[in-house]
């Protein structure tokens, strides 16, 4: 199998699991998304750090929530930017859309793309330039602004696992907050790169994710996959086909019952 690496280095696996803490289970109401997918940088090309499936893994994922599985999100409800329209202005302005979510919705941000300790690369990242880095406090104040019951950060990116560093997400949580899901699913550690699959035309990370969510992680065959079916699913398989070089993280506030998908 032939990968191309969502970073500049090889990192050597060691053992994960998820980190989960007691949280009652809600169903979001109404789900608004934004899905950012970088196969195509500005200061790139194929031959020194261009990707090759991103911008597709981005399109497969809006795809899913459109599914009746992923909730039948509307249209008018996701933000899809791929290679040239995911710039940094772009990315932070389209996750304005997360401030109409009230307390009984949910937001995802999905994030398919380079990355680095601290932050995602936009298109239009520069060179030894680290304000044009969309950085992990960024993308959590975007969060922060909204007032859903359920948060997801899915990211398919080299040594995403930094985004559960203290200094970068962990903040006081208020009263108010202490019943919402906040959950990182991330495809790698904070060591490791994250990598393509040319047998799976797409980041390994993302297409257990979405092998798992359309039904093959439901593992007591009762027609709901739950956060912990569904990482119980995906982890040995990065593991296996990566192999041991990617394990993926799930971190946050949340219950691991918490429904992922619904085949009914």
């Amino acid at each position: 199998m032939k990968r191309a690496n969502k970073g500049l280095t090889i990192w050597i696996f060691t053992n994960l699991w998820v980190v989960s803490f007691s949280c009652r289970t809600v169903e979001a109401k109404t789900t608004y998304a934004v899905i950012v997918g970088i196969a195509d940088y500005k200061i790139s090309d194929y031959r020194n750090g261009d990707l090759r499936y991103a911008d597709h893994d981005a399109r497969r994922f809006g795809e899913f929530l459109r599914s009746a599985a992923g909730g039948s999100v509307p249209t008018r409800n996701i933000v899809l930017l791929t290679n040239r329209e995911a710039t940094k202005v772009s990315i932070v302005k389209a996750m304005r859309l997360f401030q109409k979510a009230t307390a009984q919705d949910r937001v995802i941000f999905y994030f398919s793309g380079h990355g680095l300790k601290g932050g995602f690369l936009p298109y239009d990242v520069r060179d030894s330039d680290l304000t044009t880095v969309l950085t992990h406090r960024e993308v959590k104040a975007g969060f922060k602004s909204s007032a859903a019951i359920t948060k997801l950060c899915i990211a398919d990116a080299c040594l995403s696992g930094s985004m559960t560093t203290r200094e970068t997400w962990n903040a006081p949580v208020s009263r108010e907050a202490t019943s919402s899901n906040v959950v990182l699913m991330l495809s790698s550690r904070s060591t490791q790169s994250s990598v393509e699959s040319r047998t799976w035309r797409g980041g390994v990370f993302t297409y257990f994710l979405l092998s798992g969510l359309g039904g093959k992680a439901d593992a007591n065959r009762n027609r709901t996959v739950t956060i912990k079916e569904l990482y119980n699913y995906l982890a040995p398989r990065i593991r296996r086909d990566t192999p041991n070089h990617q394990s993926p993280l799930f971190y946050g506030k949340f219950s691991d019952d918490l429904a992922m998908s619904s085949l009914r």
